[in-house]
């Protein structure tokens, strides 16, 4: 894997690269404080599956224009966007904003930012709807409700695949790999 540092604005940003140069790639956001290389193994997944990859974590504030910055600084067209916890609201945000960029959206964890369920107040009401296709894989029936609301906000194809809170973060990876993958293949 390679390490690319970049600054953006004001903010510093490191990813963590690997895979063939000229394959699809895949936009990894992970959570601020998570580590990039701890989601080598589901990199390694997406590699043998023909697939490029970056992971950088990111802040749940960074805005959408560092990471359309940050995508042209390592070199990547069109990509498939994947969110991870905390991280997926910056997924949401790009993929809305940039959809003329963002090939796929795939996130665990969180449903779109503008979708209100009758536990949860919306995140962020401005958000716009995703015109790309999307899958969602929720952990928990809050998640699942969440991801439900989000139908209204997604103008493309929705996948909403529920996997279990006591299945793992290596099963959820695992599950996240197959997503990416199916998403990622233009069938």
């Amino acid at each position: 894997m390679e390490i690319v540092s970049k600054t953006m604005g004001e903010n510093d940003y490191t990813a963590r690269c690997g895979g063939d140069q000229r394959n699809a790639a895949v936009l990894i956001l992970v959570p601020e404080g998570d580590a990039a290389e701890d989601y080598d193994e589901l990199c390694a997944r997406l590699h043998n599956s023909g697939l490029r990859t970056a992971t950088v974590p990111v802040a749940t504030t960074t805005p959408d224009a560092d990471i359309l910055g940050l995508i042209d600084a390592l070199g990547l067209g069109w990509v498939h966007v994947t969110g991870i916890r905390a991280a997926t609201v910056v997924a949401w945000q790009f993929a809305a904003h940039h959809f003329d960029r963002t090939s796929s959206l795939i996130v665990l964890g969180s449903g779109h930012p503008a979708a209100v369920t009758s536990q949860d107040t919306a995140i962020d009401a401005t958000c716009p709807a995703i015109e790309v296709g999307t899958t969602i894989i929720a952990t928990s029936p809050r998640e699942l409700a969440h991801a439900k609301a989000s139908g209204q906000h997604i103008r493309g194809d929705l996948r909403i695949v529920t996997t279990t809170d006591t299945a793992g973060a290596a099963s959820e990876l695992g599950v996240l790999a197959t997503e990416v993958v199916l998403r990622s293949n233009p069938w």
